[in-house]
């Protein structure tokens, strides 16, 4: 606020950019003139929206001028369900440096896309079938709430036919095409689309994606690996007891056999500990409950890992900027949630807890030597 009233002043003489330069650290004016940059594309937006004659047609034609390439690798975070990479996503949504890729775009798994089958020689209509099938949802529902108490879910203004034309009309600028330059199209125009996305800038270092199924990840990873070599791979797992009960709290049914769920634990985590020998360096395994409990370390050592400048915006769970409420299996440590969960989260049997400590004690014990301790 103050550095727009200021720049408002600015006469011949620049009297308003001394002023800047005495009141305002070099990194602050940095970061916000970026940020007023960026503001740009959204102030073009609004400029249609409000004339009289502001048309739908007028509206698409400028989005579709001012297209923000995005060409920065992916970080796919991936765990078993119910063991927090929704959270982990929501903390890396407001950091400056990050483009998170909204959960209401995916209809499956990133993981699951043939990424073999990406042949820069093919029909871009070929690989819009692709994505559509595995990345686009048949509808796009609201679900993020605010973290205050106001009702309603922050809005996501969304535009799919948006969408096709940004990606058709970026891959016909690159020539010759690579199998990346397929992706970057795709996630050009997934945040290209999104209307009221509030963090654009070219100071971006990644785009995280949640990528839940890491058994089918093993499949893949060599894959992403080939087109990102410079992406980066976060696994969460979580303690097969805290698990289970989480699972069996949000899906009674699903989970009600202990040894069915426990042996899809198992396999999730060895896939795990098998992509972790293969890719080591692109690779980091975390603790959920740790996430959780001590949520400024390990965010910490996640930006170290993707070499970020910690920001203390990443101990906030966000969606487009806007602080929510969290609603996951795993909450932030907080006195009342810890209190909430010990409610709300079923007391094991006897029975149950052996089961899972005689078929998981080794095989957690070996993700615990691969895990760096907070």
């Amino acid at each position: 606020m103050y550095y727009q009233t200021i720049r408002k002043m600015d006469t011949k003489n620049k009297l308003a950019k001394r002023i800047i330069r005495a009141l305002i650290s070099e990194q602050k004016q940095k970061q916000l003139s970026v940020r007023l940059k960026n503001k740009s594309r959204t102030r073009l937006i609004n400029e249609y929206c409000n004339r009289k004659e502001a048309s739908f047609k007028a509206l698409f034609q400028t989005c579709l001028k001012h297209v923000s390439p995005i060409t920065t690798p992916q970080v796919w975070i991936s765990q078993f369900a119910h063991s927090g990479g929704s959270l982990l996503n929501r903390l890396f949504d407001g950091h400056p440096a990050i483009f998170a890729f909204p959960d209401e775009l995916l209809n499956g798994a990133p993981a699951e896309i043939p990424w073999a089958e990406i042949d820069p020689n093919d029909d871009p209509q070929r690989w819009i079938e692709i994505f559509i099938d595995f990345l686009n949802p048949r509808h796009i529902p609201p679900r993020f709430k605010p973290a205050t108490n106001h009702k309603g879910a922050l809005p996501f203004v969304f535009l799919p036919l948006l969408q096709k034309q940004i990606f058709l009309k970026y891959l016909n600028t690159i020539k010759p095409l690579k199998p990346r330059d397929v992706f970057d199209g795709y996630v050009t125009a997934c945040f290209g689309a999104w209307l009221n996305y509030q963090n654009h800038s070219r100071l971006k270092n990644f785009v995280t994606v949640s990528a839940p199924g890491v058994a089918t990840l093993k499949e893949k990873t060599a894959g992403f690996f080939s087109i990102y070599p410079d992406g980066r791979l976060i696994c969460l797992i979580a303690n097969p007891q805290t698990w289970y009960r989480s699972a069996l709290q949000a899906q009674p049914e699903k989970y009600a056999d202990v040894n069915w769920s426990v042996m899809r634990w198992q396999e999730n985590l060895r896939s795990v500990l098998w992509i972790k020998d293969r890719f080591a360096d692109r690779t980091c395994l975390i603790s959920a409950e740790e996430l959780v409990n001590k949520p400024e370390p390990v965010m910490r050592h996640l930006a170290g890992f993707l070499g970020l400048p910690y920001d203390s915006i990443l101990l906030i769970p966000t969606f487009n900027g806007d602080p929510i409420s969290i609603d996951t299996s795993f909450k932030m440590a907080t006195v009342d949630s810890i209190k909430r969960q010990s409610k709300e989260n079923p007391t094991l049997s006897m029975d149950q807890s052996k089961i899972i400590a005689a078929m998981t004690q080794d095989d957690y014990q070996k993700f615990l030597n691969e895990t760096v301790r907070f």
